[in-house]
């Protein structure tokens, strides 16, 4: 008995040894390959004018219960509403004609597509495509106008809309250019990030400068947080000032301001204690300045009006010749600058489509391209420090990459030579 207790002691201690073999063995995972892109027959065609999706859907044989379901999906990822005409699309089948799914071109950068899953149901998702941003400078002088000097440096109308707005508190680029000014621009350039690198969209300005023959605007984008972020002069100055040099964006003085002047329909002379900008009828017009509509409807003189009173509560500002209204603006509504508060008409004692402008002081009509005009908030004291640092950044990349820029200017702000 005691030999088969020591055999049996003996197995124990033996199987309890590590074996000789000293690798270590892991379960054998199998690596799967994700499955490849579904290859499809596509129907490719493009969005229509009046086009819904289902219209579109229909349009293929695809029977209204099918389309409704693949709608439902879409519309989970994307309004079926905003689909625009002149927008790709592809409808997608199997081999044997069956619809598996369908992709809409939502922009350069995006597209929606629907597929239908092995038990017959649609699932959609949006499919981003990676982006490339990078910064990039331009710089042109004007012959005819801003708006064709852009174009010659082979960029688009968006660059100028920008580029103007940030300078719409002390320029009009549609009177005030003159023929050899200059501007520059340090901006960032959106494109697809692939090898081709198709442009999409403009990102942020970063600085701009406008220089005529007597001064030179610099205009510098920072984040003031916990302020509003936006454009400052070298100084820390806002940009934004209490109104806008004009209330609208597309247009030409047509009547300036005077004392007296010839009226083109009653011939006789009489003060024009306003300006008219000329445009095209319906062009927006918005409120120049934050305020409360203290009166809206119709002259005989003015036609359609709305008169604005500011947060200065001496300053009303007066316009006319309306074609109509914004939805909502009525007498003791708070308005925003920028805010559309009507559209350019020829009512009243008019000739053509135009806005009549007319800015007030205390009841005294002033020139409204000769007010002063008050800044925005400044830099913040806390943020001084590194808003120079980050403007001497910008301004030295502007500078690199255009040398035009003033030396002399960056030697008055300190930033050596």
């Amino acid at each position: 008995m005691k030999y088969v207790v020591l055999f049996c002691m003996i197995c124990i201690v033996y199987c309890q040894q590590p074996p000789n073999n000293t690798e270590t063995h892991l379960p054998v995972t199998q690596l799967v390959e994700p499955n490849p892109e579904p290859r499809f027959v596509r129907q490719e065609g493009q969005i229509k004018y009046g086009d819904t999706l289902e219209r579109v859907l229909l349009r293929h044989d695809i029977d209204r219960k099918t389309a409704l379901e693949l709608i439902d999906a879409f519309a989970s990822h994307y309004d079926v509403r905003r689909i625009k005409p002149g927008h790709e699309y592809s409808v997608l089948y199997d081999t044997t004609s069956i619809i598996q799914g369908f992709e809409y071109q939502a922009a350069k950068e995006q597209k929606i597509r629907v597929l239908k899953d092995s038990c017959g149901t649609f699932h959609s998702k949006a499919i981003t495509l990676p982006l490339d941003t990078t910064r990039v400078a331009l710089e042109g002088m004007i012959h005819t106008s801003l708006y064709d000097a852009i174009l010659e440096q082979g960029e688009s109308p968006e660059l100028m809309v920008g580029f103007s707005d940030i300078f719409q508190w002390d320029l009009d680029f549609f009177t005030d250019p003159r023929k050899g000014d200059r501007f520059k621009i340090l901006y960032e350039k959106i494109r697809l990030a692939d090898e081709i690198g198709e442009f999409i969209r403009y990102g942020r300005i970063y600085v701009g400068q406008y220089i005529s023959q007597d001064t030179t605007l610099t205009a510098v984008y920072f984040d003031n947080h916990p302020q509003k972020s936006g454009y400052y002069d070298t100084r820390g100055r806002s940009f934004q000032k209490a109104y806008l040099k004009s209330p609208l964006n597309y247009r030409r003085i047509s009547s300036s301001f005077s004392s007296g002047r010839r009226h083109p329909i009653l011939k006789i002379v009489r003060p024009h204690h306003g300006v008219d900008f000329a445009a095209a009828l319906g062009t927006p017009v918005s409120a120049a300045g934050d305020g409360v509509i203290i009166d809206k409807g119709y002259n005989k003189g003015l036609g359609n009006f709305v008169k604005i009173r500011h947060k200065n509560p001496r300053h009303i500002t007066v316009y006319g010749h309306l074609q109509g209204f914004a939805n909502g603006i009525k007498k003791g509504v708070q308005v925003k600058q920028r805010d559309v508060i009507g559209f350019v008409g020829k009512t009243g004692l008019a000739t053509g489509p135009h806005l009549h402008y007319g800015f007030y002081d205390n009841g005294r009509p002033i020139n409204p391209l000769r007010i002063k005009n008050v800044s925005g908030d400044p830099i913040l004291d806390k943020n001084r420090e590194r808003f120079t640092a980050e403007c001497q950044v910008l301004l030295r990349e502007l500078q690199k990459s255009l040398p035009m820029v003033h030396q002399d200017q960056m030697r008055e702000m300190g930033y050596g030579e």
